[in-house]
């Protein structure tokens, strides 16, 4: 109780300081917004908050970029008020007459024929979010010469206020979620109560900081700042929780996971908010780009697609083919029969929860399931180890770059959860148990036929290594078999084949059977060259290479630290994985080789200096902005 009695008062103290620096940091937010407002861009040598624009260009008296139609100017947040607008722009070439109009909300302003480069000066009032908002619109010609149809040249972008404003409530709201992550990254990272008061108050400064000399601006390096706050707290939640809530095991973990689903939540909301900004890095990166290239700044991004429609991606169309269509071979759009049945019967099972909106069912099960296979393991790995390690796997599982993953539309989550009642069911001796987990896991995700033999030698430790007598728990190893032959029945009946499932990832994705040292001399040969592979450009196959280094470690802890069940468990995990020619959806295959995890919290517990979190998290951030996205990224 001394330990909690000191916790309180920190707490009450801290709370305290806490509410007096926000009040003091909302009263300079304000005053500040009182001040007038002069943002000036340079169309062509800087970033500018203009949406649908050519490449920037420059030639011996000014630098420039050509719209290619529709553009949006989005000062997002200016505060409320009126604001007068200057933007120096001409016809294409400077010269070439199109026609020009300008919408701001429901008014539509038309300026006519504009040739010659010079200045339009318009006045805007901020719209009820704070946001100044002008919709240049224009006629597109293709000059001789020319393989791009151009609509106006734009030079210059000036913001002015014309009188006092307000902080509209997304400033405040963006204000206090950067106070909020820095509170309780600081409370939980730093003792000294005097010294998190400090922080906190600096932590304040830089919040009226980033509000003051960003209003105007784009809205990107706001935004960012608000994911990167929450990010850090979740960090500091992960790393460092008080001892008091991990002694409540499970509740910690259904915290942790809570809190994991929101700060991600918070990532894709600036991700798609941003997202046009993100594209030169990304196609950089990765090799599918082309999709960010078209993207143009939206006024705001709906809700629904926050937490829901953004988690649709890639293999999750395929997953979603099946609730809908059923099994298509051979393939006219859909080559789904490379996926188990399991995952989209689930879905189907909820449709009528969710009034037949598949995308949103599909998340509800990932989602429970994340949830049941979060309190799965740390009840085992408690029994096993102790508290700080299971909250500790859990933590390392949720921090890892791809572990997003499981909160979106793809059979990992399920998969997990089963995998996790298997080794509940080995560890309390409930081999029945254990063996259905089996049977249902091998249905979802094709390393789950694996866990037979591990089942199977499970017994065996059991039971001295002697034959053990016969009883039911026989049926056991023979039931995670068991699931993928009735899906191979299944094909052969409906198809005429018992391994189409396997010819559809050989004729679709190119994916053969191969020893571990091919793909892993593939990987070294791409990033050595400097080359290009369908797997992902080399800048990602570095990451591919490190995560196949860093699981082939975890492996070896793993068997040489762990009972043998767990270390048998993840080869079978990780087997189907490395023995294949491809690595491109090796950073996600690896989510279910859960006792790696439980490895690498037990080397971080040993050996803090190894809690990699900060780059973790931001591989995770960057990762699932790219993901909702709609870039492929495993």
């Amino acid at each position: 109780m001394v330990v909690d009695r000191q916790f309180f008062w920190y707490s009450a103290f801290f709370a305290w300081g806490s509410l007096v620096t926000g009040i003091a940091m909302l009263a300079a937010i304000v005053a500040l917004h009182l001040m007038p407002l002069r943002a000036v861009y340079d169309v062509g040598s800087q970033p500018v908050p203009i949406s649908s624009l050519y490449a920037p260009e420059r030639n011996a008296t000014m630098s420039y970029a050509y719209s290619q139609g529709r553009s949006l100017i989005l000062a997002p947040m200016v505060g409320a008020g009126a604001y007068e607008v200057l933007v120096r722009m001409g016809g294409p070439g400077g010269r070439d007459l199109v026609p020009v109009s300008i919408a701001i909300g429901e008014r539509s302003i038309a300026i006519g024929d504009v040739g010659s480069i010079r200045v339009f000066r318009v006045l805007a009032p901020a719209d009820a979010r704070g946001a100044l908002a002008l919709h240049l619109t224009s006629a597109t010609s293709q000059p001789p010469g020319e393989t791009r149809r151009l609509g106006l040249l734009l030079d210059h972008l000036e913001i002015r206020s014309t009188g006092w404003a307000l902080p509209s409530l997304r400033t405040l709201g963006v204000a206090l979620t950067l106070m909020g992550g820095a509170w309780l990254a600081i409370f939980l990272l730093v003792d000294d109560r005097r010294l998190a008061l400090v922080l906190l108050a600096l932590a304040a400064i830089g919040t009226v900081w980033v509000v003051w000399v960003l209003r105007g601006q784009s809205a990107s390096p706001v935004l960012w700042s608000v994911a990167g706050a929450v990010v850090a707290a979740f960090g500091a939640l992960a790393a460092h929780p008080p001892s008091w809530l991990v002694r409540r095991t499970l509740i910690a973990v259904a915290v942790l996971v809570g809190m994991w689903r929101v700060t991600l939540w918070v990532v894709a909301w600036a991700a798609l908010q941003t997202g046009a900004w993100l594209a030169p890095l990304a196609q950089w990166i990765v090799s599918d780009a082309g999709s960010l290239s078209a993207l143009t700044i939206p006024l705001s991004v709906p809700f629904n697609q926050v937490i829901g429609t953004a988690w649709s991606q890639w293999d999750s169309r395929l997953y979603l083919s099946i609730v809908t269509l059923g099994y298509q071979h051979p393939p006219e759009e859909y080559a789904n029969m490379a996926f188990l049945p399991l995952y989209p019967l689930l879905i189907r099972m909820a449709l009528p929860f969710t009034g037949g909106d598949a995308v949103t069912a599909g998340l509800i099960v990932s989602h429970g399931a994340l949830f049941t296979a979060a309190l799965i393991v740390a009840d085992v790995v408690r029994r096993d180890f102790d508290a700080q390690i299971a909250y500790r796997s859990i933590a390392t599982l949720l921090c890892f770059p791809t572990s997003f993953f499981l909160g979106a539309v793809y059979a990992e989550s399920v998969a997990l959860a089963l995998l996790a009642l298997t080794l509940w069911g080995l560890r309390r001796r409930r081999w029945l148990l254990a063996g259905v987990a089996g049977f249902l896991l091998s249905l979802t995700r094709l390393p789950g036929v694996l866990m037979a033999p591990v089942i199977a030698l499970a017994l065996l430790e059991h039971a001295g290594w002697r034959r053990p007598p016969l009883a039911r728990a026989y049926l056991a190893p023979l039931l995670p078999a068991l699931g993928l032959g009735l899906f191979m029945a299944y094909q052969w009946w409906r198809f005429g084949s018992p391994f189409l499932f396997m010819q559809t990832q050989r004729d679709i994705w190119d994916q053969q059977a191969s020893p571990p040292w091919v793909q892993l001399s593939m990987m070294i040969e791409t990033i050595s060259a400097g080359a290009d592979h369908w797997s992902g450009r080399w800048t990602t196959r570095v990451f591919q290479l490190l995560v196949w280094l860093t699981f082939a470690g975890l492996t070896a802890a793993a068997l040489r630290r762990l009972p043998l069940v767990y270390g048998l468990t993840t080869i079978a995990m990780l087997a189907p994985a490395y023995l294949t020619n491809v690595s491109h959806s090796l950073p996600r295959y690896v989510l279910l080789a859960l006792p790696a995890f439980i490895a690498a919290a037990m080397l971080i517990e040993r050996r803090p200096m190894l809690l990699a979190t900060p780059l973790a998290l931001i591989l995770l951030a960057w990762a699932t902005a790219l993901f909702v996205n709609g870039f492929f990224v495993g």
